[in-house]
């Protein structure tokens, strides 16, 4: 399909692969354990089942659909820097992000190696030798079988680009705003036990919070950023959306993410949530983010089981 794209790096990431590959701080976040190469345009990415984890995992047991994102996300991390040709250092720029489950994932309490990814490369664009722009498709497969599906398309700057993007914006990291946060909701409430895990404020009214994202916690922001990470916007929509369908743990099995600008750190981010029912009894949220009256992401979750 893309007779031009040559493979420029190993074809096998190290094992266990390395953390700056999925641009996390910390090996225990980096859920990629093998990376095989089949031709130019197609890849498998095994990945870990977390045995416990404060975002990926419910009380009773499931994996959340932030866990399968954050799959998605690490997986096309490794393939364009191991495989594309991407360089360490270049800035990713995503404008869509979805997945979808037909199956439920394995339980905690069920022997499991893991996940497989199968990755197609369906469209490459380059600047010279370094992507410009990618979109990746993704069979998600546990045991051997496929369980779902998965898609991302983003675009690839280098860091003067970057820096001429976001103009006279921080590049480099904001300071640390943790003092300026609004309080959390009861962290019980977004089915959480740590406040700092916490990212939606008290609502000011129905159906409408302020993003808290604590700049201390190391699992959002393990490394300098200039902007909220797309894992934590992920996962305010996520807690919206459980605050949105009663009586109890909303756990969506799709997701449609379009991201049109950055949220930036040190203005206010207002979350908004609105539930609809299609006539088959299936339950959608769409969650939008707004900063300084403009929209800056949408995302929808879909298919909900309630405990």
């Amino acid at each position: 399909m893309f007779p031009q794209v040559k493979a420029v790096r190993p074809p096998v990431a190290p094992t266990p692969v390395a953390r700056e590959l999925v641009h996390r701080a910390q090996a225990h976040d980096v859920l990629p354990t093998k990376l095989t190469r089949h031709d130019d345009t197609n890849f498998t990415v095994s990945a870990r089942l977390p045995h416990r984890h404060r975002l990926f995992t419910t009380t009773d047991g499931r994996y959340t659909a932030s866990y399968v994102l954050e799959a998605i996300r690490q997986t096309t991390l490794l393939v364009s820097h191991a495989e594309l040709g991407v360089p360490l250092g270049h800035h990713f720029v995503m404008w869509d992000m979805g997945h979808r489950l037909d199956t439920e994932l394995p339980t905690l309490d069920t022997p499991s190696e893991g996940l497989t990814l199968d990755v197609e490369v369906t469209d490459l664009r380059r600047r010279g030798a370094v992507p410009s722009a990618v979109a990746l498709e993704m069979t998600i497969r546990a045991a051997g079988r496929a369980v779902g599906t998965g898609s991302i398309r983003f675009n690839i700057t280098s860091p003067a680009a970057y820096t001429r993007i976001r103009g006279s914006l921080p590049t480099t990291g904001a300071p640390d705003l943790a003092a300026a946060l609004p309080a959390p909701m009861d962290p019980p409430t977004v089915h959480h036990t740590r406040a700092c895990d916490v990212v939606l404020a008290a609502p000011d009214r129905t159906g409408r919070w302020q993003l808290r994202a604590d700049p201390a916690n190391t699992l959002f922001f393990d490394r300098v950023n200039d902007h909220i990470p797309a894992m934590v916007l992920v996962e305010a929509a996520q807690q919206a959306a459980g605050l949105t369908v009663p009586p109890g743990r909303f756990v969506p099995s799709s997701s449609r993410m379009n991201f049109s600008r950055y949220v930036e750190l040190d203005q206010p981010c207002w979350i908004e949530a609105h539930q609809d029912t299609a006539e088959d009894g299936t339950t959608s949220v769409r969650v939008t983010g707004h900063q300084n009256e403009r929209l800056a992401f949408t995302i929808e979750f879909a298919d909900t089981a309630a405990r």
